[in-house]
């Protein structure tokens, strides 16, 4: 038992002590950096159409009928949700 305990131990201390690094060319973080930019930016443009989306919601029954209202809501759903997904990546 004791043999036992002592093998596991220094298996244990053997696997901490191998370092474990991923290495990136400098090509992959150029990719990496790009796609966040391009995120980033898509993130934003979809931040500037929810918000025209939504001025034109709070101008209500004034300016649109009830069923270009709900097509104008459906949309911001629909970005609300590609934005959503931005983050979730």
């Amino acid at each position: 038992m004791k043999r036992l305990t002592i093998a596991a131990l220094a298996a244990v201390l053997m696997l901490n002590t191998i370092p474990v690094f991923a290495q990136e060319t400098p090509q992959e973080k150029y990719i990496c950096e790009l796609q966040a930019g391009n995120c980033l930016k898509r993130a934003d443009l979809i931040q500037r159409k929810m918000k025209k989306i939504d001025s034109d919601i709070k101008k209500g029954k004034k300016t649109y009928s009830a069923e270009e209202l709900k097509k104008i809501e459906d949309k911001l759903k629909e970005l609300e949700q590609m934005l959503n997904n931005l983050k979730a990546q």
